[in-house]
């Protein structure tokens, strides 16, 4: 099943996409729309990640609303447009591409991606995480045990003396 990326800011997006070819005027296209998703989730900007049955070319969503509010005796009444941009980019499918490309952060993402063979939960991880960009245990049972404190460990040598 496809996934659709939407970027919520269409101007950040589109600045940042010119920004992409401008500094990797060689790269493929893969390369190019995992810098701008790094850079736009560096800006603070929102995304989506939606599934689909099926893939949608580029569009844009355009929805409405109207926020009201009172200043002094006076109703202000204002209608807000919101845009979201969804890419037609298949970020799940596989590429070829060159390492390193110059950013370091970027090739990390990708050096990630590309080690796990593409695999999905590490490109939606690299995706809607900023945070943790793909180190996070893969099953449960990956998770570190957590270490006794040095205060838990001679208190209980005392209890047992």
């Amino acid at each position: 099943m496809p996934y659709i990326v939407s970027f919520l800011d269409c101007k950040l997006y589109q600045s940042l996409s010119f920004d992409s070819d401008m500094r990797f005027p060689e790269s493929c296209d893969f390369i190019k729309k995992f810098w701008v998703l790094k850079e736009y989730k560096k800006q603070g900007a929102d995304i989506t990640i939606s599934e689909s049955d099926e893939k949608k070319n580029g569009s844009k969503v355009s929805t409405y609303e109207i926020q009201k509010r009172f200043k002094d005796d006076e109703l202000i009444v204002e209608i807000i447009q919101n845009l979201e941009l969804s890419d037609n980019f298949d970020f799940f499918a596989k590429a070829e591409f060159d390492l390193p490309t110059g950013d370091n952060e970027l090739d990390e993402i990708l050096g990630g991606i590309k080690e796990s063979d593409f695999n999905e939960s590490v490109i939606k991880a690299s995706i809607l995480d900023s945070i943790l960009q793909g180190n996070y245990p893969k099953n449960p049972e990956d998770e570190p045990e957590e270490a006794p404190q040095e205060g838990e460990d001679s208190s209980e040598e005392q209890l047992s003396e």
